[in-house]
């Protein structure tokens, strides 16, 4: 009785933290939209447009929006802390990409006019809605929602306000409207408390099944992932292969890790934590920045570059790091 007593609590202090979200979701939709009726969605554009000192500071802060400052944050979390809270962030991020992409491509709104500078596009590609906003809820807002379950404000707010922070930044050096930051901010939030709601549903589940099935699936899903959205935007300047690519990587390397390998960051002494996080990162980035080189941009080659990276971060580094702790 006592078991099942708890199970509630547990469960009602959930649906109090999703009705939070909402709350807060409903909060910016509606101050977007009165922006958006009063005329003001390029207003803020304009108004920093020539403050070089403003747009230097917020490009900046804009950096944390960065998918290698999510890929080096991820890596953090999952050879320091949580492995599977690693992996959550991971697949949070990677499935609001998706879905983002697949908005931009249907609605292939330009972006306003301030993101020329120098007679050159500052970003690349569709403006709404804005991916930085997007990921920045799909990943800092993630990381606000695990620290509120564990009850540590400061870091609560720390990561609410980046999130603010960062789909601001991108209004304020001009390369997205507030329609762009507002519908990022909606699909972030809308993507936020259904990945909260599902993941607890569908994990318990994938890890039942036998490691061979969980390999057809990590191999089927992005494959079929990357050909039905190819076939759908085949003139896509989207980076679909970058996306498919690693969750393929992430999924693969996840199965052999947690069958063969069995690495647990939260098992590690604070030096154990320090070398491999060293460790990590160098290998994070000497192969980010070396596989880049190495294949040439298209599709295909980007899906092949994040399979190779994700997995070989996910699968085989946690592998070196069993090595190196067990001789220390």
């Amino acid at each position: 009785m006592n078991e099942e007593t708890k199970m509630n609590e547990e469960t009602q202090v959930d649906i109090n933290l999703i009705l939070k979200i909402l709350i807060l979701a409903a909060i910016t939709f509606i101050v977007g939209l009165v922006l958006l009726l009063s005329g003001l969605n390029i207003w803020f554009n304009e108004f920093f447009y020539d403050s070089s000192i403003t747009y230097t500071i917020f490009s900046l802060i804009s950096e944390l929006g960065d998918t290698l400052i999510y890929i080096l944050l991820i890596v953090v979390v999952w050879y320091t802390y949580d492995k599977k809270l690693g992996k959550n962030l991971a697949f949070s991020l990677f499935g609001s990409y998706l879905i983002n992409s697949v908005i931009k491509d249907i609605f292939q709104d330009p972006r306003p006019y301030t993101n020329i500078r120098d007679s050159e596009p500052v970003e690349e590609g569709f403006g709404f809605p804005s991916g930085h906003s997007q990921q920045a809820v799909a990943t800092w807002g993630y990381l606000a929602y695990e620290a509120y379950q564990k009850k540590n404000k400061i870091l609560f707010w720390i990561f609410t306000i980046l999130v603010y922070v960062i789909a601001s930044s991108r209004v304020i050096i001009g390369v997205h409207d507030v329609q762009d930051v507002w519908g990022g901010l909606t699909f972030g939030f809308l993507w936020l408390i259904f990945f909260i709601l599902l993941e607890p549903k569908i994990s318990p589940k994938v890890a039942s099944l036998s490691w061979i099935v969980k390999i057809v699936l990590s191999v089927i899903i992005p494959i079929a992932l990357f050909v039905i959205l190819i076939l759908i935007f085949p003139t896509s300047t989207v980076d679909y292969g970058m996306i498919t690519g690693a969750m393929m990587g992430l999924a693969l390397g996840y199965v052999f890790e947690t069958e063969k390998i069995k690495y647990e960051p939260r098992n590690l002494t604070n030096m154990q934590r320090i070398i491999n996080v060293v460790i990590g990162l160098v290998i994070t980035l000497i192969l980010y920045l070396g596989l880049s080189r190495l294949f040439p941009e298209s599709q295909i080659m980007d899906f092949l570059q994040y399979l190779i990276l994700s997995f070989i971060l996910v699968g085989l580094v946690p592998w070196i790091f069993v090595k190196i702790n067990r001789k220390s």
